[in-house]
């Protein structure tokens, strides 16, 4: 039974290994980065902030607007000449000079239907706010920084659950291989025990207790088999791709050392953490709006202008173009407003109070989170060394109680136990080299870098 269901699985992963994308730790992260939703989230909030900015940024600028219309009326105002007179010129005397002066009567009329015409050009530059759109401005350019930085934190969680995924599947994929190893070694064991046997040098329970041995392991291959596909799917999903997709891994589950220093890495967590970095941009935008709510009592000086053109109203013959034009300065000084402005300077000065005890809060839990995870690398780094050795004293175990099994000096139990210690022991080594790389990204993600 247990050599069909090696075959299977081994069938199964030959044929998935043949269809499988090959990938290396660092293809995966990259794909990730490319595939994943908050990632694309994120940089949409980017581009958002962007357009944010450049919205706030044209108000530094004078605003010009033009307007045109055109209306068909069916009572355009005009005005209408009547007979023509004439009126002398009087002297100083009140006498006639001789000189006369053409004169017209003239009467409004809104019988006729027409069209009428006007075009303005219209431009405004508000020369002083008191600060409220130039610090607006540098609140929107702190914003998009804020964005970028949130990014790099998206991108930070992306890399280490990509790591941690590709790391389980390793795990997967190895204890099934040590497991598999077992079952060959235990049914060899089995076969020689068989053959003494039946040559009637051990009693049938060494027999049994072998093949009881073997059994007991089927349960153990399909727990790895499961355990591999949950781990490929997991792996998939942060790859964004299908679940059921298979896939191969280049890169092998070994371990490597790094050099680091605690109190160093909490420094550089301080300085490059994502995270801590928006909280000080957030910090200058909250004192950006602080100065904002002062100009609530500052007054606001614009400069205005504006130029049209018309055709076809007034009082005239509705065919002349008449042009106007006017330039100005408009200032405003809110003297009472009941209040609301000094509400809006305490609700800025309490934001700003909030944020920098969220800022501490902030700073004491990244301290805490590096700290954490370097001492964990170091414990799994410890329990990597004492595996090592534990294996080999295994192995060195299992070869001593089969040569003594195979001599009379030891049991069949013996060498089941020995087996099961070495299996045992690989697992743990396998088991802690996953723990110390999981360990090492997780480090990585709380101090903002790379560490080798």
């Amino acid at each position: 039974m247990i050599k069909i269901l090696l075959l299977l699985i081994g069938l199964t992963l030959s044929a998935m290994a043949g269809l499988a994308e090959e990938y290396s730790l660092q293809q995966a992260v990259d794909i990730a980065l490319k595939n994943n939703p908050s990632i694309r989230v994120s940089r949409e909030k980017i581009t958002a902030a962007q357009g944010q900015m450049e919205t706030v940024r044209g108000n530094l600028v004078p605003q010009i607007s033009a307007l045109g219309s055109m209306v068909r009326l069916n009572s355009l105002i005009g005005m209408k000449m009547g007979q023509t007179y004439y009126l002398p010129v009087l002297d100083g005397t009140h006498a006639p000079t001789g000189d006369v002066v053409p004169m017209a009567s003239a009467s409004i009329t809104s019988d006729k239907i027409g069209n009428t015409y006007s075009g303005k050009l219209t431009a405004s530059w508000p020369v002083y706010t008191g600060g409220k759109i130039w610090q607006g401005f540098q609140i929107s350019r702190l914003n998009l920084k804020a964005a970028s930085e949130s990014y790099d934190s998206a991108k930070a969680a992306v890399i280490f659950i990509t790591k941690q995924a590709y790391y389980d599947l390793l795990l997967a994929q190895s204890a099934l291989a040590v497991t598999k190893e077992a079952v060959t070694s235990i049914e060899k064991h089995v076969e020689r025990v068989r053959a003494l046997y039946q040559s009637g040098m051990v009693s049938r329970y060494d027999l049994l207790r072998a093949e009881v041995q073997l059994s007991n392991l089927q349960p153990q291959l399909i727990r790895m088999h499961n355990s591999g596909d949950l781990s490929r799917q997991a792996f998939n999903m942060a790859l964004n791709r299908k679940l059921e997709a298979p896939v191969t891994l280049s890169d092998s589950m070994e371990y490597f050392t790094v050099e680091i220093d605690s109190a160093s890495l909490v420094a550089r967590a301080l300085d490059l953490r994502p995270e801590f970095r928006s909280l000080a941009l957030r910090q200058k935008m909250v004192e950006k709006a602080q100065l904002i709510s002062y100009s609530s009592y500052q007054p606001t000086v614009a400069l205005f202008t504006d130029y049209s053109y018309s055709k076809g109203s007034g009082f005239s013959s509705g065919d002349e173009w008449n042009k106007n034009w006017d330039l100005g300065v408009s200032a405003n000084w809110p003297l009472f407003d009941g209040g609301s402005g000094l509400g809006k300077i305490k609700e800025a000065r309490a934001n700003s109070r909030q944020l920098r005890l969220i800022r501490q809060q902030v700073e004491d839990w990244i301290r805490l989170e590096v700290s954490a995870g370097y001492l964990t690398l170091k414990a799994n780094e410890k329990t990597i060394f004492s595996q090592q050795l534990s294996v080999g004293q295994a192995e060195e175990a299992l070869k001593i109680a089969k040569a003594r099994y195979e001599s009379g000096q030891a049991t069949n139990l013996d060498v089941l136990d020995a087996q099961l210690a070495l299996t045992q022991a690989q697992t743990n080594r396998i088991q802690a080299v996953h723990d110390y790389l999981v360990s090492l990204a997780r480090l990585e993600k709380a101090v903002g870098a790379a560490l080798r």
